[in-house]
């Protein structure tokens, strides 16, 4: 799935710029996201609404498509948020998009393996979930070291763009639960 590769890219770019890529790696995640992922989307559809047949179901590869979708979306949205909060990447921002950098790995392996070994694509479906639970342990850590910061509007601002990367895990666990659905309807 060209999408899947997409969002692996546009992940590892996610990732660089949670290191404290700065300017050019936020700029390369939009990039990515609006020219490439988009693009892949508008293909997909295009390929379903002419097909008469796919190997995999077409309700299945349109919902993994729209999920995938709302991975990208959720990163660049972050991306976006951070530079109008004028909000710098962070030790936590780093340890949750390494989990979520994962997560979208095994999705991506999930779905080249759907066809071939069906089982093997589920069990990439649950290591993605199981990466992405990461998240929300650093998420709550990340969460209560904002307690004893003075600066109010960097509180606020860090609020705002751990629960992305909060949404962003939610959303890889939307499309391995629905990875495990194609798997079981395929069986």
């Amino acid at each position: 799935m060209k999408q899947g590769e997409i969002a692996e890219v546009a992940m590892v770019r996610f990732d660089a710029w949670s290191h404290g890529g700065g300017d050019e790696a936020a700029q390369s995640v939009r990039d990515c996201v609006e020219h490439g992922a988009y693009e892949a989307r508008r293909d997909l559809l295009s390929a379903l609404q002419a097909a008469l047949s796919t190997p995999v179901d077409q309700e299945d590869l349109y919902v993994l498509s729209e999920r995938t979708d709302r991975i990208l979306t959720e990163a660049k949205s972050a991306v976006r948020e951070a530079d109008v909060l004028h909000w710098p990447p962070d030790e936590h921002a780093a340890t949750m998009s390494g989990y979520l950098l994962d997560g979208v790995r095994n999705l991506l392996a999930g779905f080249r393996l759907l066809l071939k070994d069906p089982e093997r694509a589920g069990r990439e479906a649950d290591d993605a979930s199981e990466a992405v639970r990461h998240v929300e342990r650093a998420y709550r850590e990340a969460m209560a070291g904002l307690q004893d910061a003075d600066d109010l509007r960097g509180v606020l601002a860090a609020q705002e763009i751990y629960r992305r990367y909060h949404r962003i895990a939610e959303a890889v666990v939307s499309v391995a639960d629905r990875l495990w659905y194609a798997v079981l309807r395929g069986a």
